[in-house]
Order: C-alpha cells, then sequence, then structure tokens
C-alpha cells in the first residue's frame, strides 16, 4: 500500500473508518498526521489548475515542478500566477533511455527561461511522478500530467496537503534533485513551439 492511495482512501472517507479496518496487518503510520486537521484536498478534472494557481501566487520562497512532460500552456500559467519575481522556480523533466527529451517539454521550459529570474531545470531517466512543491509546505501529487490535456480533458486525481502530512516528500525530491542532470540554455534555446498540448500522448 503505497502513501498516494493512502491518502486518497483516507480523504474520501474523511477518517470516520479505524485504520486496522481499512488496512489489516498493515503497520500503521503516524495516521495522528493524517487526521481531519491535516486538510488534505482532492482535486478532480477542472479543480487542479485554478488551486494550483493560487497557491503558486502565495508563494514567498519556491516552486519544484516535477513531472515527465510539459507544455507551454501550463508554464504560461505557472508564469502568470507568481507574484514574487525573486521566487526560484525549479523543474524536472524526464529524458528518454536514448538521451531524447520531448520537444514540447523543451519549449515549455524554453518559455520559463525567458520568463521566470530565478529558473533551474534538469531532466532524470525513468521519471514518472507528478509532483508539485511549494515553498516546500504545499504539496500536490497524483496523476496529472502537467499540460492542457491532461488538466482539462483526461480523467486524473491529484491530492494537495500540507508536506508536514509526509514530510518524507520533501526529502525524495531533494533526491531527485541531487540524482538529475542540469539542462543548459542550448538544451532549448531553438524550442519554441507554445501550442498547448490537446490530445493524451503519453
Amino acid at each position: 500500500m503505497n502513501i498516494f492511495n493512502i491518502l486518497i482512501i483516507y480523504s474520501l472517507i474523511n477518517s470516520f473508518v479505524p485504520y486496522n479496518l481499512l488496512f489489516p496487518g498493515v503497520k500503521q503510520m503516524n495516521l495522528e498526521k493524517l487526521s481531519l486537521n491535516s486538510k488534505l484536498k482532492l482535486l478532480g478534472r477542472g479543480q487542479i489548475l485554478p488551486h494550483l494557481e493560487t497557491s503558486i501566487s502565495q508563494s514567498t520562497e519556491s516552486i519544484l515542478i516535477v513531472g515527465p512532460w510539459l507544455d507551454a500552456y501550463f508554464v504560461g500559467k505557472i508564469i502568470d500566477s507568481i507574484d514574487d519575481q525573486n521566487i526560484g522556480v525549479s523543474f524536472i523533466v524526464r529524458i528518454e533511455d536514448d538521451d531524447v527529451i520531448d520537444s514540447k517539454t523543451l519549449s515549455a521550459l524554453n518559455l520559463a527561461r525567458k520568463n521566470i529570474k530565478n529558473f533551474q531545470a534538469r531532466t532524470l531517466k525513468n521519471l514518472h511522478s507528478k509532483i508539485i512543491l511549494i515553498d516546500k509546505d504545499i504539496f500536490y501529487l497524483g496523476s496529472t500530467n502537467w499540460y492542457w490535456y491532461s488538466l482539462h480533458e483526461s480523467l486524473e486525481v491529484t491530492v494537495t496537503g500540507k508536506t508536514s502530512i509526509i514530510s518524507d516528500i520533501i526529502s525524495e525530491m531533494d533526491s531527485y534533485w541531487e540524482k538529475a542532470t542540469p539542462l543548459t540554455m542550448d538544451d532549448m534555446k531553438d524550442y519554441n513551439d507554445f501550442e498547448p498540448i490537446k490530445k493524451d500522448i503519453h
């Protein structure tokens, strides 16, 4: 039973069923942190982006966006939502075994590079996680890819809440960052396909 499944089930049932009945034989994992006061929120189709934009507009320190693929539509929404231009915005995206990076993703990163003062991007092989950390205080975690189709058409689920609920998420993302390879301006400067991804390509 992974943490994502536990978070979804726990948020849906609002803690009315005892843990030992839900997960017999599974060691309890500090579920006092997963209480009604944790303010976990389950976001479905059409809910994720507005909620995320609000969180980003309130950011004061840093934003980390992790996902295999991006499009310029999503990055544009991020750019428009940032209130403090000194915030560090970092991306980790997927690189394939043959060292190819999706061209839409490179275009989206190029847009971010041009419009975000403190921008960084790295690549990681086998990346499939979709996570956003805001000020290392708020997390978004789920199945949603960070492009138009997944945000608006695909049936996706994302959970958001305080990182104190699953504090290991911070160290895990720090580990991703350390393992990832930096992207340079030369890697993305020639990519300018800013049309949104409007079909399920992955």
